[in-house]
């Protein structure tokens, strides 16, 4: 399987999602979980069970996930990821854009990530990209959910992880074509 490495934002929209789990282990991806993105993921937005239309703002817990093996913690382990470390840290405000992208470019990973500039720094360095659009629709395609199961990911990603995607993102069509 191939190696993939998820940056924060991406995996805080598929948390939105209530389908985590499901969307990453059908992705044909082994995760990566870099300490600085598990050190950014603190909170989610859940919909509140007792108030229809309001959300809850609760702690992020990865340990399902990393437990099920679905998240396999990683960090810079030589001289080399360090440095790339640091020349990412140079362009990037979050710590882990710059671990995912460093660690990507130094083992040949894939990098899931929805950052638009993360996306551009890391195709410009020969990185793979994938995005949450992607892993919905590779996810979609294989697990068939029904119209109003994936209707409901998909605004839940939007309204709870404020993502929407851009019009210049793979998938952007399909994935408003299936929204109402």
């Amino acid at each position: 399987m191939t190696m993939a490495v998820i940056d924060a934002c991406c995996l805080i929209d598929l948390l939105a999602s209530g389908y985590a789990e499901v969307i990453l282990s059908t992705a044909g991806y082994v995760w990566h979980l870099p300490v600085a993105v598990q050190r950014e993921v603190q909170y989610v937005r859940r919909n509140d069970p007792t108030q229809c239309g309001r959300w809850l703002v609760v702690p992020a817990d990865l340990s399902p996930l990393v437990s099920a093996s679905v998240l396999h913690a990683c960090q810079p382990e030589n001289d080399d990821e360090l440095a790339l470390l640091t020349r990412y840290a140079a362009i990037f405000r979050s710590d882990g854009e710059a671990m995912c992208l460093a660690l990507a470019e130094s083992r040949g990973w894939v990098v899931a990530t929805d950052d638009r500039k993360a996306i551009r720094i890391g195709q410009g360095a020969g990185l793979t990209m994938i995005s949450c659009p992607e892993l919905v629709k590779i996810w979609a395609d294989t697990a068939r959910p029904t119209d109003v199961v994936l209707r409901t990911v998909l605004r839940d990603i939007q309204l709870l992880a404020q993502f929407t995607p851009n019009p210049s993102m793979p998938q952007y069509a399909w994935w408003m074509s299936r929204l109402p």
